[in-house]
């Protein structure tokens, strides 16, 4: 398939891409900006009652802004965007994780429903178009 070719997999997989994407970079900059204190004294709190370390709350709460924001960035822009996928797949498993802890069953299912969106994305990752990595690629043939 040429650059300009497109088919029904290569616009879904472009279209969730971006979804995934925007949804991150969402997360990323709302929390980041004047809330990034709030959201790591919120999850401090969130989870004082559970079994994990409280340096790993404190952690995770300075982490997860500003990798929300990185790897939206990143998959939007299509740039590494396997590993990209797998990075943000695993923090979900971590987000997944601790809402298994504070039995928040609902939630649970909600991120589930993400994990298969990242299915999807990284099910066709080798159909993209519109990407740092396509180009890349099509450089090199």
């Amino acid at each position: 398939m040429n650059a300009i070719e497109t088919n029904g997999i290569t616009l879904a997989s472009l279209v969730l891409r971006i979804a995934i994407g925007a949804n991150l970079l969402g997360h990323g900059i709302v929390r980041m900006g004047n809330k990034y204190e709030v959201f790591r004294d919120w999850i401090k709190t969130l989870f004082s009652e559970t079994p994990l370390p409280s340096v790993l709350i404190s952690t995770m709460g300075y982490i997860i802004p500003p990798l929300e924001l990185l790897l939206g960035v990143l998959i939007i822009l299509g740039w590494n965007t396997k590993w990209s996928l797998v990075l943000a797949s695993l923090l979900m498993c971590s987000l997944i994780f601790g809402m298994c802890l504070l039995e928040k069953w609902e939630i649970v299912g909600i991120q589930m429903i993400y994990m298969v969106c990242y299915f999807l994305a990284l099910s066709s990752v080798d159909n993209q178009i519109l990407s740092v990595d396509s180009f890349f690629k099509m450089r090199n043939l």
